[in-house]
């Protein structure tokens, strides 16, 4: 998210784009996919406390692809971007030779200044607690174990359906406005949730205790019932939950936990992420050319 002023106006930016080979799940149609990067640019904007307006698409789509593709893909970001109560404005078509590409573009009104992603000493991190549900089918898929799983609720109604139509609560936002003054930094968890702790660790160059897994009692409760699963890895290495993380003040807590929040980790002094008087080893889920790193 990046923010700019044109002549005394300030706006919200946002551009958020994927691959249909690296990112579309055998279960997922291209309705699915249309959605979901609405989501992943709309979720952007409501952790940033900013209101989406007008979004630009630019799709790249196979030669061989077919029209009834195109239109199911175009119907999934339209009706995304009217969930969002976003304008889709149109864009750019390509024909490309190997894969199908969907960036979108979107423009908005920030509501309460630039939130950054360095919290406060002394803040306390909230997150809605629907973590591990897509960190769940990623881990079983990737075993080939999800048809061995896929009856199972949290996984069918929990992880399938978050990755498959992520529904961002946009109803939010205005209380969140009433709630600025606590807020010092945020993130969204589309990448992973030990992805933006360990962001926010090194951006604000603090130190990050986690105290509780931010999960439910059902997936809890669930998740016991599959063998070979670590809960820590399928909570912070999954993404796309694209579910917000505030650094708040302690007191603001109760305000917090009205909305659903819960409370998780606290900020200290010193730098790194820990867990159970450990270094949270993960790091997340969705990283892209992590080769280069090293080069």
């Amino acid at each position: 998210m990046e923010f700019i002023e044109v002549d005394g106006t300030a706006l919200a930016i946002k551009i958020d784009g994927i691959s249909l080979s690296t990112s579309r799940m055998p279960f997922m149609t291209y309705f699915d996919m249309g959605w979901k990067v609405m989501m992943a640019v709309g979720s952007d904007f409501l952790v940033k406390l900013s209101r989406p307006l007008y979004a630009v698409v630019s799709i790249t789509m196979r030669g061989s692809s077919g029209i009834d593709e195109f239109r199911e893909l175009i119907s999934g970001l339209n009706e995304g971007a009217n969930y969002l109560s976003m304008r889709y404005l149109g864009g750019d078509l390509n024909e490309g030779g190997f894969d199908d590409i969907i960036d979108v573009a979107a423009v908005g009104k920030p509501l309460a200044g630039v939130i950054g992603r360095r919290p406060r000493i002394g803040d306390v991190l909230v997150t809605k607690p629907y973590f591990g549900y897509t960190g769940l089918v990623f881990k079983l898929y990737y075993s080939n174990e999800l048809d061995r799983w896929v009856d199972l609720r949290i996984v069918k109604e929990g992880g399938i359906d978050m990755i498959k139509r992520p529904k961002l609560e946009m109803n939010l936002l205005n209380e969140l406005l009433k709630r600025r003054d606590c807020i010092s930094a945020s993130m969204d968890s589309s990448d992973g949730l030990g992805k933006v702790l360990w962001t926010m660790a090194m951006d604000g160059n603090v130190k990050i205790v986690i105290n509780d897994l931010p999960v439910n009692e059902e997936f809890l409760n669930m998740v016991s019932e599959i063998s070979g699963i670590n809960i820590e890895e399928v909570v912070f290495n999954g993404g796309e939950e694209f579910l917000p993380v505030f650094s708040v003040r302690r007191d603001c807590i109760p305000e917090f936990e009205e909305l659903g929040f819960k409370a998780f980790a606290t900020v200290e002094e010193g730098s790194g992420v820990y867990f159970r008087d450990s270094i949270l080893r993960y790091r997340g889920g969705w990283d892209y050319f992590i080769g280069w790193a090293s080069t």
